[in-house]
């Protein structure tokens, strides 16, 4: 049929106010809720998954979220075991995790894991609901000052007081938690908030960075030059590592300029991982519970490489002390470790990966003999290596390990909890990438190894995931058996039971005349493998060493979700080295006889 020419000058009309109303609402913006900005912004600049609890002040958003064809939620049983699940999930993927909680107790219970976040430079933005704008400051039902409770533990947060602010205020969180040095951003959401409207506009898509705020710090090359020149011209240098070479992509920089300049390299806790622990270089980790030869190079050592590494209390031991006769050169990303517990003498704020790779220009074909120093590292190898065997059927936590060791690869991951079971898993385990292991270094939370677990296996479904922990640790997020079960996620939990709050029953021990004061916890405590039966998942027990091999390897093989081998180990079992507290690092003790 042929158009009229009337009809086509009608049509084209119609054309062009249709066009002109689409352009006209495309610089309006889309009309939708907070709550619907909220989802749309965390598809757009997020991970694909979010772990929470819902509650009445957040059921907007909840609501907003089972529309979402994008987003994946994980329900856990408790705030805490939620943060902690997103904050492995952030480790393992690089993206910021992201955890939603209701108001009052439900961010209040986020907090721990908020704060885990914080001192372990890990990526995660928490979205809180809050009680209605008028009501906020009148002790109302379920309200609490979230913001005034986590500023001390974020790096930086938000009270969202209208509708309009969520679009700019979800992706500058984003930005702020994966830039410069990583953190935890925390978004108060009051529920008036949320239900009140706000136009979307796409123009609005990206982000300009804010006054105050400098991601990109300009590296001073100069003192970059310095580092090489100590590190080439050093009779006993050391390169001491932490997290941020890991969290800056920077492993493979880092072994290029330990092989070509035969450098021995010692780690931190967090700091396993982004060097093989197998490699000929690597010496151990430092600190409290380092190894003999790490602790006794970094004293002994002219220059000391430290990079990505806050140089924390617990591993400098007495600051004083603290490799007394070497020039100190300290990379970090974040300017305000500068000095905040060892004075180096060559500071350098910046990313390790961009320092790394200058100095790789600036020391080839600068390598140096270093035989003599490396005898002597040996030397210690020799004397201080800890002996792991026994003549009976006792069961030691030291073996556990390394058969975990032996029977896993290097594709799985190890998460543990806090105490005497994460270091013999940071002391006897195998770590050879930057995010095998997963752990609570500085704010040391107890319960933090079962839910990390539950996030690095959403986070990686094709890698296998384990969890060391103890009978103390464990049963602080036990509840998080039913996430695990519910998910069917197979997890592998070993648990080191020796009836005890390990490692302050060792200082007890150790330090206070033996006097066991609330540290034993046996009693009571039932059986963790007929405990996960009834969960619905998978319970061994191991109590002699014969039994140990079979038993890891049920519990690994089990996979149609969670299994739990409780290994009943020596209860008298300590760990050692051990340096005391206000010792130099060199001061270690090897025994119970030592101290």
């Amino acid at each position: 049929m042929v158009q009229s020419k009337q009809n086509e000058k009608t049509s084209t009309a119609t054309r062009e106010r249709s066009n002109s109303k689409e352009e006209g609402a495309s610089r309006k913006g889309k009309r939708m809720s907070g709550a619907r900005a909220v989802i749309k912004g965390i598809e757009e600049y997020g991970p694909e998954v979010v772990f929470g609890i819902i509650g009445g002040a957040i059921m907007p958003i909840y609501d907003e979220l089972g529309k979402s064809e994008k987003l994946q939620h994980i329900t856990t049983t408790h705030e805490q075991g939620a943060a902690h699940a997103a904050d492995a999930y952030a480790r393992v993927t690089g993206k910021p995790g992201v955890v939603f909680a209701t108001s009052g107790p439900g961010a209040s219970n986020l907090m721990t894991g908020i704060a885990n976040a914080y001192m372990d430079s890990s990526p995660l933005v928490g979205f809180t609901g809050q009680v209605p704008t008028p009501l906020i400051g009148q002790d109302s039902f379920q309200e609490v000052d979230v913001r005034g409770m986590s500023d001390p533990v974020t790096k930086h947060n938000y009270l969202v007081m209208k509708p309009k602010d969520i679009p700019s205020t979800v992706r500058e969180g984003f930005h702020l938690a994966k830039t410069g040095r990583p953190g935890p951003i925390v978004v108060d959401l009051p529920k008036d908030v949320q239900t009140g409207e706000l136009s979307w506009r796409e123009s609005d898509a990206g982000f300009e960075e804010f006054e105050g705020y400098e991601a990109e710090i300009e590296v001073d090359e100069k003192a970059v030059e310095e580092i090489a020149h100590g590190l080439s011209a050093a009779e006993r240098p050391v390169v001491l590592i932490g997290g941020g070479v890991g969290q800056a992509g920077a492993s493979k920089e880092l072994m290029e300029l330990v092989h070509d300049l035969q450098l021995p390299v010692t780690s931190s806790l967090m700091g396993l991982g982004s060097v093989d622990t197998r490699d000929p270089h690597f010496i151990g980790m430092i600190g409290m519970h380092g190894s003999g030869p790490a602790n006794k190079a970094v004293a002994k050592s002219d220059f000391l490489f430290a990079i990505g590494t806050r140089l924390d209390d617990r591993m400098t031991g007495n600051v004083p002390e603290f490799a007394p006769k070497a020039k100190i050169a300290h990379v970090d990303i974040d300017p305000a470790e500068m000095g905040k517990i060892v004075q180096p003498d060559i500071p350098v704020t910046g990313d390790a990966k961009r320092v790394l790779t200058l100095l790789k220009g600036l020391t080839e074909g600068g390598d140096k003999e270093r035989t003599g120093w490396w005898n002597e590292i040996k030397g210690w190898f020799k004397k201080y290596s800890p002996d792991t065997e026994n003549g009976g059927s006792v069961l030691k936590p030291q073996k556990v390990v390394e058969t975990l060791n032996d029977l896993t690869d290097e594709d799985t991951i190890v998460t543990t909890g806090v105490g005497q079971h994460q270091m013999w898993a940071a002391q006897f385990h195998d770590f050879s990438r930057p995010e095998q292991l997963i752990t609570s270094g500085g704010l040391g939370t107890m319960g933090f190894g079962f839910p990390a677990a539950i996030g690095a296996q959403v986070a990686a479904p094709g890698r296998p995931v384990v969890s060391v922990t103890g009978d103390g640790s464990f049963q602080m997020n036990i509840q998080e058996l039913t996430t695990a079960v519910r998910e069917e996620l197979p997890i592998t939990i070993v648990v080191l039971r020796n009836g005890s709050l390990g490692m302050v029953r060792q200082w007890q021990q150790l330090f206070y005349e033996n006097r066991l004061v609330e540290t034993l916890i046996d009693e009571g405590t039932p059986s963790f493998a007929r405990v996960t039966e009834a969960y619905g998942g998978k319970g061994v027990t191991v109590a002699k060493k014969g039994e140990l091999r079979s038993g890891l390897e049920e519990a690994l093989n089990y996979q149609e979700g969670p299994s739990v081998v409780e290994c009943l180990v020596a209860p008298e079992e300590n760990v050692f080295p051990m340096v005391p507290a206000g010792a130099a690092n060199e001061d270690f003790i090897l025994g119970e006889d030592d101290a």
